[in-house]
């Protein structure tokens, strides 16, 4: 059986919003099978993740928004303090 590749997400694919504003890019993903935009907002202090969301989500409706992320594994964003995963593909 073959595997087909998937396009998994790192964080350095990840697009850049300045703080200082203006326009930046964004980066279309699959968010646990729902499809969303991604980009990571600067702040001072520490950076935030920003996922906009194309329809409504169940549990975060329209975005979904932590300064507390990280990937350890390629397509695996993990967040907040207890363990949380999100499994992040480019479309």
């Amino acid at each position: 059986m073959e595997k087909i590749a998937q396009n998994v997400l790192t964080e350095e694919m990840i697009p850049i919003a300045p703080m200082e504003g203006g326009s930046h890019e964004i980066l279309r993903v699959s968010v646990d099978g729902y499809d969303a935009e991604i980009f990571i907002a600067q702040r001072y202090g520490s950076d935030k993740i920003v996922i906009k969301f194309d329809k409504l989500h169940p549990i975060w409706k329209e975005v979904f928004t932590t300064k507390y992320f990280f990937f350890e594994t390629s397509g695996e964003m993990n967040w907040g303090h207890n363990g949380e995963v999100k499994k992040i593909l480019q479309i």
